[in-house]
């Protein structure tokens, strides 16, 4: 394997690490905003997440690719490849970089996995609140409605635009 795609493998590895890091402090923050509420907040961060991910789906196909080329190169068949196997093509500096990149990466995604169903806990009771509200508001749809009189300045008010 070259020195070249060794770096590049490591870099992937380093970004994607990076880009995970990104991903667990928009789950806090975004929690953090909808809990107080904050919809604009929650929507950019939302939007932020979804930018994240297709950059994490990306680095996936380039570390895919660069795996599998580098495992031509060096007469291995990609599939039934663990980790370990893979980590003896390269050298001894680099392997012992790849192992702390390695660590990093389970390490960060552990954290994603974890804060991810702590947020879809957190949607799942937020809609059953909402769902309860709805049924309350339903409910009392009759005794809250606009009296007749507002409902005719309403009328008179649309009929005008």
């Amino acid at each position: 394997m070259t020195r070249s795609e060794t770096q590049l493998y490591l870099e992937l590895l380093k970004r994607r690490v990076a880009t995970l890091r990104l991903m667990a402090k928009e789950l806090r923050d975004c929690r953090e905003s909808l809990t107080a509420m904050d919809l604009e907040s929650t929507h950019e961060h939302i939007s932020y997440q979804q930018g994240l991910c297709s950059q994490i789906r990306f680095l996936d196909g380039e570390l895919a690719s660069l795996r599998r080329q580098i495992a031509e190169r060096g007469g291995l068949k990609l599939e039934g490849m663990g980790t370990a196997a893979f980590a003896k093509l390269f050298d001894g500096g680099s392997d012992s970089q790849l192992r702390q990149i390695m660590n990093d990466l389970t390490t960060v995604q552990k954290n994603v996995r974890r804060l991810n169903r702590v947020y879809a806990g957190l949607l799942s009771r937020s809609r059953r609140s909402i769902n309860v509200l709805i049924n309350v508001l339903a409910s009392y749809m009759g005794t809250y409605s606009p009296s007749s009189r507002r409902r005719a300045c309403l009328i008179r008010g649309q009929a005008g635009m």
